[in-house]
Order: structure tokens, then C-alpha cells, then sequence
């Protein structure tokens, strides 16, 4: 793809023009700092409209849950008409409160049997309650010093369920008080009276003697949402804050308000989190993995593990010896109102843009600086709403890449395909963005914006 240069002759007296024709597509706009003030220096101006854009969705390796990774996604997104279905489980084991075991004194009466999962003060979509099930675990071989990929179910027996509840996102004001002691916010999971029994009927030379001897007894529970009943709340959980334990509430012969936590221990529970998308009969079906040699038409974009986009840049080598002021990359968003339930389903708040140095293997751009310490102030890639009409809002993203152009220009780089992707600092995440790709009607379409000087 060759780029078509114009000389940067009337920009000035066509500013306002060009503002108005483009309507809330901001990148157009040429900023008085880019232009140099001698008569001898000639700047010149293109924006490239027909980059080629592909959606790209597959497993993705690196995720992993389970050891050292305790934070995950619980809940269902069942009714985005855009990106379909996304299901999070949970699994966790549990340890004694000690070696040896026993319940206090004689004569125990169970009060209830609590499980309680740390969880973040945010979630994504609906404000809502979704039903749970809690049911024994049976996988083999659940360990602590294993990773599990993401998209791979754990195994429960679900002939042993011991608790249903609806549970609901937590506030950081919703602490709880427990005979008088204070617990961050967190999941509360109502479970079984029987299993309570069950747990009363274990001794201190059996299942209670030790981590080792529970752990066979009580594999794990599995947090299992009901994916049949079309909910839309996404729940962050984090297994290594908030407490998370199972307690039993009891009295014995002698004492009331008694209580033994099976806590969750970071370095002997296993865990997963296991997270499933579906997008069978939904819109962004149509524009997955198409190969399409033009390109696809729209951009969509999902939080990992999710969808990303790869962009294809032209090829800017046969510019003549030349500075280049500045080169911006503009995504704008379509806002499909409320038939998208965008009001509900939100943006991410930052996008990444990384570039392909083999196959699969990915760097960052020159522009974005140390990875150790980015320059994002000026790499850019912040969700802006440019405009805001009740429910039709309209984001965009623009990030600078003068520096890669520059680079790839000058032949020191290969002009390499862009990977488009949400960035968060969770592991797994729900925001998604439905974006004008390459070949999209202006001034939605994802657009490059090169000023540079002639040498």
C-alpha cells in the first residue's frame, strides 16, 4: 500500500472545515505546535483510511490460574446481544483450623455453615444478584503447585451439591461484623445444614488430623453459576483477601455463639478459576478468524482472555528523507445504543497497541518507552468520550507511534503487523469495545495521521 503525501499548504484556512466535516473525530485536528514557523521547511500531511483490520480470537497460553494467581471471575454474562455469553467459575480447597481437630466441648448444635470468598468491591455489568451452586469437588490430583489454563472446567460430582444462594456485588462499606469482630467485604455462600452434619461427624485421628487428610476427605468446592438463567453481573474475585473460609456456627452443651473457620490457606488450598466464552449466534461471530485479504470492516475488542485485533500498516519506507512530527492512530467507537446494551456492557478503560517481532511473539512499541517505566502520557491509548447523547455515548482511543513509524521508515525496523488489544491489570476481564475497522465509513473507520517534515 503506497501513501499519497499532499503538501501542507491551505491546512490553516481548511482547520475549521475539516473539524466540521469530521464531526467528533478529534485526531484531525493539526496542532499549531506541529507546524514549524520557517517558510524554507516543508510540512506535509496524509491520514491513511484504508488500514486493514483482523479479529482474532483463540486460547490464550498465558493465562493461568491456580498457585500463585488468586484472583479470578465469577458470575454470567449472558445477555450481551454483541459479544454473547461469558461464565466464570470457581474452585477453592480449604485447610483445618488446626492439626487434630475437634469442635469445642460436647453436645454440638449446628447454627448455620458459612462460605465466605474475598472479592473486589467492582464487578462488570448488571448491579444484581445471580444464583450459585455449591457442590463437592472430585478433580484428581488438585494441588497447589499447579497452573491451570483459563479455558479447561475442574471436575465436581454434582450429585453432591451442598449449597445454593444468590449472591450479590459487595460495596466497600459492606463489612461484616461476627461477634464482634470486623471482615473486609466479601461473597457470603449460605451452604447445607447436611454438610454441616457431615463436618460434625469427622475426628481428630480421620479427616481432621491434618491439611493432607481433609483435603482427601473435602477434595475442594466448586462456586458454580447458573449459566441457563440469562444473568449479566461478572463478579471479581480474589481467594488470598477478604478472609475466605468456610465457617461453622454452633453452640455445644455448655457455650453459645461458637465458631471454627477452615480458612484458606495461599500456600496449601488448590485453586482455578475456570472462564468460557461463547459467541454462537451473536454479531461479533461473523468477523472472527475470517482471514479476509481486505480486511474486516469492524474492530471488536475484548478484555482478556478475549478478542483482539491485528493492524496492518502500510508501508512508509519510499517516504524521502523526512522527520516525522507526528503519526496517530485512531480507533473510534460505534455505539450501538441501547439494541447493544452499551450502556451496561462499558469500554475498556485503556487499549495496548504491541507490535508482532515473530509469528507470535510480541513487543512493545518504541513510543510506549520502558516497559519498566511507559511514557503513557504521550504513547496515549486512555478511553476519551468524544461524544456523549444520553445513552449514545462515543468513545475513542488514539495512540502515537511517530517513533515506530519513524524507525521503520529509516528501515532500522520492520514495519510489522499491530496487535490492537483491552489492557487491564487483572487477569482475566470483561470490558469490550465494538470500533470502525480499516475499511469502515469515515470518520468511524480506525484511521493513521502522519505530519512530517521534509529534509
Amino acid at each position: 500500500m503506497k501513501i499519497q503525501f499532499r503538501t501542507l499548504g491551505f491546512a490553516a484556512t481548511c482547520l475549521a472545515a475539516l473539524y466540521a466535516f469530521t464531526g467528533c473525530n478529534e485526531a484531525t485536528v493539526l496542532g499549531k505546535e506541529l507546524i514549524p514557523g520557517s517558510d524554507k521547511v516543508v510540512v506535509k500531511d496524509t491520514t491513511i483510511n484504508n488500514l486493514k483490520t483482523h479479529n482474532i480470537f483463540r486460547t490464550d497460553s498465558s493465562i493461568r490460574t491456580g498457585g500463585g494467581y488468586y484472583t479470578g471471575a465469577l458470575g454470567t454474562i449472558g445477555g450481551d446481544p454483541i459479544f454473547g455469553k461469558s461464565h466464570g467459575f470457581l474452585y477453592t480447597q480449604l485447610g483445618l483450623p488446626k492439626s487434630e481437630f475437634t469442635f469445642q466441648g460436647t453436645g454440638w448444635v449446628l447454627d448455620s455453615v458459612v462460605l465466605y470468598i474475598g472479592c473486589d468491591t467492582a464487578w462488570y455489568g448488571a448491579n444484581a444478584g445471580f444464583k450459585v451452586d455449591v457442590y463437592r469437588m472430585n478433580e484428581t490430583n488438585f494441588k497447589i503447585d499447579t497452573n491451570y489454563l483459563y479455558n479447561k472446567p475442574r471436575s465436581y460430582d454434582p450429585s453432591k451439591k451442598v449449597g445454593t444462594a444468590t449472591i450479590y456485588p459487595v460495596y466497600p462499606k459492606d463489612s461484616l461484623s461476627i461477634y464482634g469482630v470486623k471482615y473486609a467485604p466479601q461473597l457470603r455462600i449460605p451452604l447445607n445444614a447436611a454438610f454441616g452434619q457431615e463436618l460434625f461427624q469427622q475426628r481428630a485421628d480421620g479427616a481432621f488430623k491434618n491439611d493432607s487428610a481433609f483435603r482427601i476427605w473435602l477434595n475442594g468446592l466448586a462456586i458454580v453459576p447458573d449459566t441457563t438463567m440469562g444473568g449479566n453481573t461478572m463478579l471479581y474475585t480474589n481467594l488470598n483477601s477478604g478472609d475466605t473460609r468456610l465457617t461453622v456456627y454452633y453452640k455445644n452443651s455448655e457455650k453459645d455463639s461458637l465458631m471454627e473457620n477452615f480458612k484458606f490457606d495461599a500456600y496449601g488450598s488448590a485453586h482455578a478459576n475456570y472462564f468460557v466464552r461463547n459467541y454462537t449466534g451473536k454479531e461479533v461471530a461473523n468477523l472472527l478468524n475470517t482471514g479476509n485479504p481486505a480486511g474486516d470492516n469492524i474492530v471488536y475488542i475484548q478484555e482478556a482472555p478475549g478478542i483482539y485485533t491485528n493492524i496492518t500498516l502500510p508501508d512508509i519506507a519510499e517516504v524521502p528523507n523526512a522527520v516525522i512530527n507526528k503519526a496517530e492512530l485512531v480507533i473510534t467507537e460505534i455505539n450501538s445504543g441501547s439494541a447493544g446494551q452499551d450502556d451496561l456492557f462499558t469500554e475498556p478503560s485503556r487499549l495496548m497497541l504491541r507490535r508482532y517481532i515473530t509469528h507470535d511473539s510480541l513487543s512493545f512499541l518504541f513510543d510506549y518507552g520502558n516497559p519498566q517505566s511507559p511514557e503513557l502520557a504521550y504513547f496515549g491509548g486512555n478511553k476519551t468520550v468524544i461524544s456523549d447523547l444520553g445513552p449514545y455515548k462515543v468513545v475513542q482511543y488514539k495512540f502515537n507511534i511517530a517513533r515506530h513509524l519513524q524507525l521503520a521508515q529509516q528501515k532500522k525496523i520492520e514495519n510489522s503487523v499491530l496487535r490492537l488489544e483491552g489492557w487491564s491489570s487483572r487477569m482475566i476481564d470483561l470490558p469490550r469495545l465494538k470500533a470502525g475497522g480499516g475499511s469502515a465509513t469515515p470518520p468511524a473507520n480506525v484511521k493513521l495521521r502522519i505530519i512530517y517534515t521534509e529534509l
